[in-house]
Formats: C-alpha cells, sequence, structure tokens
C-alpha cells in the first residue's frame, strides 16, 4: 500500500512540474516572435527546375461530339489548344499524346466501342494535318465505360459524347 501512495505523490509531483515547465518556459519561447531575413535568390533551385515541366505541360482537351458521329468542327480555340500539344511534345520527345474516344450508352456495347475508336481516330488524323507525328499519339476507345454525366438525360449524354486529349509520359 505504501508503495500506491509514494508512487501516487511522485506522479502528482511530477504532472504540476510538466505543466510548469510548458505553460513558463516552453510555450512562450514558442510563441515568441522571431526576425526573419529576406533572402533573395538569384538562381534556379534544382528542384524547381524539376517541376516545371509538368507546370507547363498543357491541360487535358475535351471535344465534343454530336449523336452517332464522328465528326467535329474545329475553331480557333481548339486549334491553339493543339498548338501548345505540339509544342510540348516537340520539347519533351518522351511524352505520347493520348487521345481516348468515348460514348453515351446508347447502342450496343461493342457499337459504341467502335465509335469511341473511330472519333479517336479522326481526332489523331486531324492532329497528324496539324503536324503532330502518329508515332506520338496513342488511340483507344472507352466506348460507354467511363461517363462523366448522368446517362439518364439528353445534356449528360451530349457530355459523354467525347474525345479526351491528354499528355501521358
Amino acid at each position: 500500500m505504501r508503495i500506491l501512495i509514494i508512487g501516487f505523490v511522485v506522479f502528482v509531483i511530477w504532472s504540476f512540474f510538466s505543466v510548469w515547465l510548458y505553460v513558463d518556459k516552453i510555450k512562450p519561447a514558442l510563441n515568441k516572435p522571431e526576425a526573419v531575413e529576406e533572402i533573395i535568390e538569384t538562381q534556379t533551385n534544382f528542384a524547381d527546375s524539376l517541376m516545371q515541366p509538368t507546370a507547363l505541360r498543357p491541360n487535358d482537351l475535351i471535344i465534343y461530339f454530336e449523336f452517332d458521329d464522328t465528326g467535329f468542327k474545329p475553331d480557333l480555340g481548339k486549334d491553339g489548344r493543339i498548338a501548345e500539344f505540339k509544342t510540348w511534345l516537340d520539347n519533351n520527345p518522351e511524352s505520347m499524346l493520348y487521345i481516348a474516344g468515348h460514348t453515351d450508352i446508347i447502342g450496343t456495347r461493342e457499337y459504341n466501342n467502335i465509335l469511341g475508336l473511330k472519333r479517336a481516330q479522326n481526332i489523331q488524323r486531324y492532329l497528324e494535318s496539324k503536324g503532330i507525328e502518329a508515332g506520338k499519339m496513342i488511340t483507344e476507345s472507352k466506348g460507354e465505360d467511363h461517363p462523366v454525366a448522368d446517362q439518364n438525360t439528353e445534356e449528360g449524354r451530349a457530355m459523354n459524347r467525347r474525345a479526351v486529349l491528354t499528355i501521358k509520359k
């Protein structure tokens, strides 16, 4: 019994000592404002130069299609984005342009897979006419398997009829 009482007394003393140490000594030292010295960086860090290419990589480009159609209407906005992809691929030979064709849920799975592939291949031919090498592109059909919107509404199905262009390493 004596051991329990001595242990309890030591525990209480240690608890009070710990609280006093934290409140009076450690916490004020943590809250103390420090002088901040401004560092002017004159050279690029190696780690920053590694992060730069991913920051400049073009974002995905989505091209939408009409129902049961593989044709699309090029415009200046798309051509400008395609020029960004071409510049990236020219400057980064290890990169590839991945083109995924998507469809809505209307039609059989086999038909939609073929339609998605035709959409991707049609985009590939257009990009080849804009100067992007065929060997730098990969086409694939996702069919109806990866919808981005509700397949039960016309607006949702229209958003799912698309081709997505993505830079891959």
